[in-house]
């Protein structure tokens, strides 16, 4: 990958998570229902504010690489959650769908944050 591929697609990731996190924050029990994680609005308030942090890290840390780790690994944290939704409420189809979604995204991050470290030499 391209260092200016991997520097656009790490825009991108960070200006979604960036608006997720504003969503999320803003709104926790309407976007913990559309996300599928049922009733749980801290939960989702949570990682609204964790996403503020990582997608400013994203876009403005210094090495990028770290923040786009971060992001991973709070995605296998939230494919856990996703799991859990499932298992426990009627309208697991959107938490197993979320399960799924979570954990591809874990394994484009952590691809994505790999490329990233690469190309600086892990600074």
């Amino acid at each position: 990958m391209t260092r200016r591929r991997a520097d656009t697609l790490a825009n991108a990731v960070g200006l979604v998570t960036l608006g997720f996190g504003v969503v999320l924050t803003a709104m926790p029990r309407r976007g913990a229902a559309a996300l599928g994680l049922g009733d749980r609005p801290v939960l989702a308030r949570a990682v609204g504010l964790t996403d503020l942090v990582v997608g400013s890290g994203v876009l403005c840390g210094h090495p990028r690489w770290p923040w786009m780790a971060a992001r991973a690994a709070v995605n296998l944290a939230l494919t856990g959650c996703y799991a859990v939704e499932a298992i426990r409420s009627d309208g697991g189809r959107r938490a197993y769908t979320g399960a799924i979604a979570m954990a591809s995204l874990t394994v484009v991050d952590a691809t994505l944050a790999r490329a990233l470290a690469a190309q600086r030499g892990g600074q």
